[in-house]
């Protein structure tokens, strides 16, 4: 894989110090200022930028920094393990102030790819992360290479993507240019296509791979499974899901309507660009396992993993690296992005960091294998937020919403369950109001734009309006409400 395409460490860390996500600077920095940050950093770690990436020492050991002492650590190391670590929210706040500054001197405006982070936000302005537009396409171009050298794409795949674009969302077109880099041709169905109007897609090319968020993938799997005839044309012999993960059960439903097909993911965020695979050749796993395995590329994504009681406040010290093998949250360093770098991000996530499996490292080039690594997923931090229909909703953005007094919401409850037999995740949100039809009509129709409800994903979400504490989920000690109730497993 052609590593020109990224960025050093020593190059992202040299911009991140005058960055606005990162320092009191008014405006990220301009290209001449770039330009000059990466040549003084490469004069001050003793090589020059321009060395070959495959000349320089792999950078897999950023991941277990915690086992090794300070004094051990490279220059490299050292300063990013002396960075601090960048929260979501603090993303947003930055963003806001930068997306709202039309001054020409305001280069985070200028020559930019854009999608919207995380789930719904509360402030009028939906806010969205930036790259450079440039720098987007190379990444696309390596993932593409990526995906192609772990085999989940190969040349002559026929691929139908249900993703979503548009309202500033971007894994649609994101899709389409990885998976064409890789090899594929593919359809753009898009979120707004029916089951059956995917399935006809798949049938008139005769499309080998389906690729979507977890949701999508169930409900066109569920529309199969209730096909009396014309089920002998659809030739699917890949699913390829994103967003969020797939459960054993879902797994199960998929292996029983198509029978043999191969079950695979790709990781990835607006933040940080795609950056993972899952295949089943190369992270295999127990059927009844709970996490998901990614082949993650160290010189695109270096990982780090905080430990499972890390809150976000910026007042606690940042504590001790867990150890390869230990679970934990994620902090994740992009090397994809330069303009706009994001060091040591808090992603939300828990996971774990693990060698690659004996049996995948034949499959892998020789000259790959230094870099390569497998993020073992455990899904969100629950604590913070929750997914549904591919998107991740904070649960702090929901509570500020529903405490506005013009919803009249007085308590409120989050709860995610299956449906059956689709086994799709249904998502009911309960409120406790005032007394007052305006409210309450306002409080949905406010929920329905916040969730982004639209008609492929109505008969899954539903707001129950309660009389009481009695209509509520209680605790079994304290008899108190549970903010959020968990049935979709």
């Amino acid at each position: 894989m052609d590593s020109s395409k990224l960025y050093s460490l020593t190059d992202v860390l040299a911009v991140a110090k005058t960055h606005p996500f990162y320092s009191d600077a008014k405006y990220p920095p301009s290209d001449e200022a770039i330009r000059i940050a990466r040549e003084k950093a490469s004069v001050q770690n003793g090589h020059p930028s321009y060395i070959s990436r495959s000349l320089i020492k792999p950078l897999f050991n950023l991941l277990t920094l915690s086992s090794r002492g300070t004094s051990t650590l490279t220059p490299e190391e050292a300063q990013l393990k002396s960075r601090p670590l960048l929260h979501k929210q603090d993303l947003y706040d930055v963003i806001e102030r930068l997306v709202n500054d039309i001054s020409p001197e305001n280069t985070y405006r200028h020559n930019v790819y854009t999608s919207t982070t995380g789930g719904g936000s509360t402030l009028s302005r939906p806010l969205f992360f930036a790259t450079d537009a440039m720098e987007n396409r190379r990444h696309r171009a390596y993932f593409g290479d990526f995906l192609s050298k772990t085999g989940l794409i190969e040349r002559g795949d026929w691929v139908v993507t249900t993703h979503c674009g548009g309202s500033l969302y971007r894994s649609l077109d994101l899709t389409l240019e990885t998976m064409e880099n890789a090899g594929a041709s593919v359809l753009a169905a898009g979120s707004y296509s029916k089951p059956a109007e995917t399935v006809s897609l798949l049938k008139e090319f005769h499309a080998n791979v389906l690729t979507g968020d977890g949701s999508q993938i169930v409900s066109v799997v569920h529309y199969i499974s209730t096909l009396k005839e014309g089920r002998d044309k659809i030739k699917l012999n890949k699913i390829i899901y994103t967003s969020e993960a797939l459960t054993v059960a879902q797994k199960a439903h998929i292996y029983d309507v198509l029978g043999s097909v191969k079950i695979c993911s790709v990781l990835g965020s607006a933040e940080a660009g795609p950056y993972g695979v899952s295949t089943p050749e190369l992270t295999p796993s127990e059927p009844e396992a709970t996490y998901n395995d990614f082949i993650i590329d160290t010189r695109m994504t270096l990982i780090e993993i905080l430990p499972l009681d890390y809150a976000e406040n910026k007042e606690i010290p940042v504590p001790e690296l867990l150890s390869e093998g230990e679970t934990g949250v994620i902090a994740q360093t992009v090397l994809a992005r330069l303009r706009n770098p994001v060091v040591r991000y808090v992603t939300g996530d828990v996971g774990s960091l693990h060698p690659l499996p004996e049996e995948t490292r034949s499959q892998i080039p020789p000259s790959d294998l230094p870099y390569l690594r497998v993020l073992r997923l455990h899904g969100r931090d629950r604590r913070f937020s929750f997914m549904w229909d591919g998107f991740d909703t904070r649960f702090d953005n929901l509570a500020t919403l529903l405490s506005e007094e013009q919803y009249g919401v007085l308590q409120w409850q989050v709860i995610l369950s299956k449906m059956e037999p689709s086994l799709e995740a249904f998502l009911e949100i309960r409120l406790l109001c005032k007394e007052d039809e305006t409210c309450r009509q306002a409080a949905l129709s406010r929920l329905n734009t916040f969730l982004n409800i639209y008609p492929p994903n109505q008969h899954k979400f539903k707001v129950t309006f309660v009389e009481g504490l009695t209509g509520f989920e209680l605790s079994k000690t304290g008899q108190k409400v549970v903010k959020f109730v968990d049935r979709s497993a």
